[in-house]
């Protein structure tokens, strides 16, 4: 267990890439939730963040779930909550490994 105070239970979901009929690559499916483990939701955008687009959010990821990619969902699914990643990086501690943990940025779908 790395997250500090977890708050809720994450997993995520591996998006599968796939061409369109313009030939642009994008994320359409995803399979199933794999690794519910206790996470959190470090930050959200603020209350009026649909001004600018939906705004970022940042989650923290037991490091257990890596990899974590671009187009790949986190779920929660106590709430049915799901967020499109935008970017993951594995955060390791360099003398602790029990701290280590996944910080990544999000778009809610």
């Amino acid at each position: 267990m790395a997250v500090t105070q977890p708050t809720t239970m994450l997993g995520v979901q591996e998006g599968t890439p796939v061409l369109d009929g313009h030939g642009t690559r994008s994320a359409t499916q995803w399979g199933p939730v794999r690794d519910v483990l206790p996470g959190a939701v470090v930050e959200e955008p603020p209350a009026d963040g649909e001004q600018g687009g939906p705004g970022t959010w940042v989650l923290a990821l037991d490091p257990a779930v890596w990899p974590v990619k671009a187009r790949d969902l986190v779920a929660e699914p106590s709430t049915g909550r799901r967020w499109a990643v935008t970017s993951a990086k594995h955060h390791r501690h360099g003398v602790n490994s029990d701290i280590d943990w996944v910080r990544v940025e999000a778009r809610k779908q």
